[in-house]
């Protein structure tokens, strides 16, 4: 199959992902591209539970999500993809994994973010590493549900992010 959707969502794997994308989806697995998850039994279990009945999720650090995410597109499973930031987005994408569309859905507030959309809250260094996969070619789209519309997200920033 392949890699069905990687979406930034500082939540990672939650109900709106699971029922929401993965019901239209319909991914073989979930996988959560974290470093400090990977590094925590309790979340890799949350993350586990969390995900529908006879959908697999795996829980991995940065390094090792590339060479996975390879082997299981090969083995013809269809992946959804959860990251928690740009930056390590970016990192994924300079490490050789490789997407045409990110999606961002749920960027939260915090001090020195920016409100863009409602599910999207960005800062200077974010800004920076979305502009970086942009110039390489892929698409960044805001869409927090499958079924509302998609947003460019630099037609939704238009002149702001020259102030963020």
């Amino acid at each position: 199959m392949s890699l069905l959707l990687v979406r930034i969502d500082d939540r990672l794997l939650h109900g709106q992902v699971t029922q929401g994308w993965g019901s239209v989806l319909k991914p073989d697995r979930f996988v959560v591209a974290n470093d400090t998850a990977a590094g925590s039994d309790w979340e890799k279990e949350m993350y586990e539970t969390t995900a529908p009945e006879g959908v697999l999720v795996s829980v991995l650090s940065l390094s090792e999500t590339g060479d996975r995410i390879r082997e299981w597109i090969e083995a013809e499973e269809g992946i959804l993809l959860l990251i928690e930031n740009p930056s390590d987005a970016l990192t994924l994408y300079r490490a050789g994994l490789m997407f045409e569309v990110l999606n961002m859905g749920g960027l939260h507030h915090r001090d020195g973010r920016k409100r863009i959309l409602p599910y999207v809250c960005l800062d200077s260094d974010d800004i920076v590493a979305l502009e970086d996969l942009r110039d390489h070619g892929v698409m960044i789209e805001c869409a927090d549900v499958p079924n509302c519309e998609r947003k460019d997200l630099f037609e939704c920033l238009g002149s702001t992010a020259s102030g963020i």
